[in-house]
């Protein structure tokens, strides 16, 4: 279990990380998101205990981040953004070599590499030296790295990012597997595309505060039911026009091209009521859907509060 209690980060006086408090359980699979320089990577950082913090606590179990507790740093598995290369370490000695930095037993060493390598896809590059490796093999020998001793808890900081779509199927495979053995996982990124279809739970941080969490059909259901229903009507629309005027929850009505876009307020169950008001009228749709939510709207929508709450706090002073 992962627990931030009430964590703040600052550098030079610039708040990076305030009143930040979450609690990943076991076996979850937690994504934080938010857009570049929002304290992602400070937090995970913080959690890795190589930053200290201002005020608050981060526990891992029993233990506090940055203790320095041999067993500590044996329940973590860490995966950076940008892999580290040793060029002309070959593959297999390179994870030996990690192996032994976790005083992992000889005898298990030599069979665990293999499993891993294999699992990844990577067993052909055992024998090759790491320079000679193309991206993708070098994203997935750093999971493999980073899982090779066995933690309990997996951080991994923006190292979905840019991969292609093969070799990110082939690691969320990795990643699931090593979850269902009950293990948890920390990640950050920056889209929802890059976690939604396999992480538990998910967060929003913006500007160094959690805006948003909960499991990701609770945040998918939030997300979409705040998005515009789209609409394509066959022939002209002034039919449907009017019919939207007339739903109570209906609370506006956009043209873009040959879309009807609809605010619509009103509950699932309330939304496939409109759909068959609209078909019973006899007006011949083509398509009828919510549009999908994102991470930018999320961010863009807590960017429109904050300045609108500014806006009523300048005028309040000027009175």
């Amino acid at each position: 279990m992962i627990q931030f209690q009430n964590v703040k980060k600052s550098y030079g006086g610039i708040k990076v990380i305030e009143d930040f408090s979450l609690e990943v359980s076991d076996d979850q699979i937690f994504g934080l998101l938010g857009l570049p320089d929002t304290g992602k990577s400070t937090l995970v950082n913080l959690l890795m205990g190589l930053y200290p913090l201002d005020s608050g606590h981060i526990f891992i179990d029993d233990m506090e981040a940055g203790s320095g507790l041999r067993r500590l740093k044996r329940r973590l598995g860490y995966v950076p953004n940008i892999p580290g290369v040793y060029p002309q370490m070959r593959v297999g000695e390179y994870l030996a070599f990690f192996a032994s930095c976790y005083s992992m037993e000889e005898s298990r060493i030599r069979g665990r590499i293999r499993l891993l390598l294999e699992m990844s896809g990577l067993l052909a590059w055992e024998d090759s030296a790491m320079e000679l490796l193309p991206k993708a093999a070098l994203q997935k020998l750093s999971f493999v790295r980073a899982i090779l001793h066995d933690p309990k808890i997996l951080i991994i900081d923006e190292a979905l990012a840019g991969l292609d779509p093969r070799t990110l199927e082939e690691i969320k495979t990795m990643l699931l597997d090593y979850q269902s053995q009950g293990k948890s996982i920390f990640m950050t990124g920056s889209s929802l595309g890059e976690v939604s279809d396999f992480c538990t739970h998910l967060g929003f941080l913006h500007q160094g505060k959690m805006i948003r969490s909960g499991s990701v059909s609770q945040i998918t259901r939030e997300l979409s039911m705040q998005n515009p229903i789209i609409i394509q009507v066959q022939g002209k629309s002034t039919g449907l026009m009017q019919a939207l005027k007339n739903e109570p929850k209906v609370k506006s009505i956009s043209l873009r091209e040959n879309e009807i876009r609809v605010g619509f307020s009103g509950s699932r169950e309330e939304e496939a009521g409109l759909l068959q008001n609209i078909v019973e009228s006899g007006i011949k749709l083509y398509s009828f859907y919510r549009e999908q939510g994102s991470i930018e709207g999320v961010l863009f929508q807590k960017s429109q509060e904050e300045r609108s709450l500014l806006s009523y706090e300048r005028e309040s002073d000027m009175e």
